[in-house]
């Protein structure tokens, strides 16, 4: 079994400057790193006033040379609130300057606040997210792509660089669901569970 660390818990105090907190964490990272530890994971929220939640890929890259072969994880990116192409070129990146230690986890979201902010709604969440995951994978796959989706729409599209880890970065789903944990399932390569979610409420298909 490994363990890693949720930063977040570290930067979350309104009352101090973030980049104070920052410093902090590196050295967190720190302590990690020598003792063993398999993983840190940066959450994403937008707007998140009075609470802080700093942008997950800046500070996976300024964690990227402190934490030797720890694992960086996008834990969770709330995926349907952006452009996959966007994404798809973030994740190459971080996954270069970390050299193949990304994994990417993802998330439908669910603040209106957010999703408002994207044309969205609650309803387009999982379609956005399954597009999304099929664009990112056809990028990554260094090929010329053509993509005709409900939301999105790309012709012509190639990468000029692709991730170092084949075919791409682990993608993990978040789930809190029997449905989300059938769609980790078959979008993804593993299921991020919630800390709320207890092992006696995990489905079937998770506990086989």
């Amino acid at each position: 079994m490994d363990f890693g660390l949720y930063l977040r818990s570290f930067m979350s105090d309104p009352a101090r400057p973030l980049h104070q907190q920052i410093d902090d964490v590196v050295e967190v990272c720190h302590i990690a790193r020598d003792s063993g530890f398999a993983a840190v994971t940066v959450p994403q929220h937008w707007v998140s006033h009075p609470t802080v939640w700093p942008a997950p890929f800046p500070m996976l890259a300024r964690l990227a040379p402190e934490t030797g072969d720890m694992r960086l994880v996008a834990g969770i990116l709330l995926l349907p609130l952006h452009n996959p192409l966007d994404v798809a070129e973030s994740v190459a990146t971080l996954d270069h300057i970390s050299k193949g230690r990304f994994t990417l986890g993802v998330g439908l979201g669910y603040r209106e606040t957010e999703l408002e902010a994207v044309g969205a709604t609650r309803k387009d969440r999982v379609p956005r997210l399954r597009e999304s995951i099929e664009i990112m994978k056809l990028l990554w796959s260094g090929e010329t792509m053509d993509y005709e989706g409900r939301y999105w729409k790309v012709h012509n599209a190639r990468m000029g660089f692709t991730p170092v880890q084949k075919p791409n970065p682990p993608i993990w789903i978040a789930s809190q669901s029997d449905g989300a944990a059938r769609r980790a399932a078959k979008l993804g390569d593993g299921l991020y569970l919630a800390p709320q979610v207890g092992f006696d409420d995990l489905p079937p298909l998770v506990q086989a």
